[in-house]
């Protein structure tokens, strides 16, 4: 693979690790919230108990804030991914070969592997690796017009 059909791969993938990170923290923002549910239950009782409720009450307040920044956090990586993925999405669809132009939606705005593209488009997997190479030849020239990058 050519330097330019590497650093277009790498364009393709800049993405990837980003989607995982915000999957961790719409995972981390579930858990705030499964903490925001249960504790409301703990300072809301008479008072009878050895709980203090005011203490409780200020924890739940500190749930609320944590769970606010970290949706807030969520939100600007989603509107990012968004934006990225339009770019990358715009990118892709100048490639004028249907077979390229599939295999490239299917691994980088569908994150799909290998396995399920070759199946996706009836192909054998050497042959979607082929169709890749080729399509990464063709996105190092789109990229080397300046419009995406």
């Amino acid at each position: 693979m050519r330097n330019d059909a590497y650093q277009a791969k790498l364009w393709l993938n800049r993405n990837y690790h980003f989607t995982r990170q915000i999957e961790a923290d719409r995972r981390s923002l579930e858990k705030l919230l499964n903490g925001l549910g249960s504790g409301v239950a703990k300072y809301e009782n008479d008072g009878s108990s050895n709980r203090d409720s005011d203490a409780a009450r200020a924890k739940h307040e500190d749930q609320l804030g944590d769970y606010s920044m970290m949706k807030q956090k969520v939100e600007e990586e989603e509107k990012k991914y968004l934006r990225e993925t339009a770019k990358t999405k715009s990118a892709i669809d100048e490639l004028q070969d249907p077979d390229q132009h599939a295999v490239a939606v299917y691994r980088y705005i569908d994150l799909m592997r290998w396995e399920d593209i070759a199946k996706a488009v009836h192909i054998s997997r050497p042959h979607v690796f082929r169709i890749h190479n080729k399509m990464l030849e063709k996105m190092a020239e789109i990229l080397r017009s300046g419009k995406y990058v």
